[in-house]
């Protein structure tokens, strides 16, 4: 019977992810799914979290946006000779505090994405990335450090303010 009521709990939480639009909310509903994510961190609806319980942990004030974590790897289970539903291997996912994790990425097992780190939408991230730098491809490469990619920014919004909506007076320069 406890079983059945885990289960119906677990399609509960889930549901509410997927309709809900509150990132923190979101984050909240997770920790209660058994994810470790650290407090001021947000987490989009369309974001997708291995079911691995305890492997996943997210540090504080990260952005999710539409990516995937995989903290396990089912592609050799039948070469290894398990059937199926069998548990597949599995290493932890550390994503820690300060980071961005762009739309459409996928970061996968064993991997720990440094402190204040950003994974550039569409990026497969298969090995760690160093604190404060800037991955993007498949698979992912460091691509620039954070404090380049900010330079740059502020650079484009400098030279066509209109790409800017907030306005170029909220610019930390």
């Amino acid at each position: 019977m406890k079983n059945i009521i885990e289960r119906f709990q677990d399609r509960l939480l889930r549901l509410l992810i997927l309709i809900n639009s509150d990132p923190f909310y979101i984050a909240a509903l997770w920790r209660q799914r058994g994810v470790n994510i650290g407090e001021g961190s947000c987490i989009y609806h369309n974001v997708v979290l291995d079911d691995q319980k305890g492997m996943i942990t997210i540090g504080k004030n990260c952005v999710l946006t539409g990516c995937t974590i995989l903290a396990h790897d089912a592609s050799t289970n039948k070469l290894l000779g398990l059937k199926y539903g069998e548990p597949s291997i599995t290493q932890p996912v550390t994503v820690e505090d300060d980071c961005f994790i762009g739309y459409g990425s996928i970061v996968l097992m064993g991997v720990r994405v440094g402190r204040g780190s950003i994974v550039g939408a569409g990026a497969v991230v298969t090995r760690n990335v160093p604190p404060y730098s800037v991955v993007a491809g498949n698979p992912a490469k460091v691509v620039c450090t954070v404090d380049e990619l900010v330079q740059k920014r502020i650079q484009s919004i400098k030279e066509n303010p209109q790409i800017f909506p907030a306005g170029i007076e909220k610019l930390r320069t």
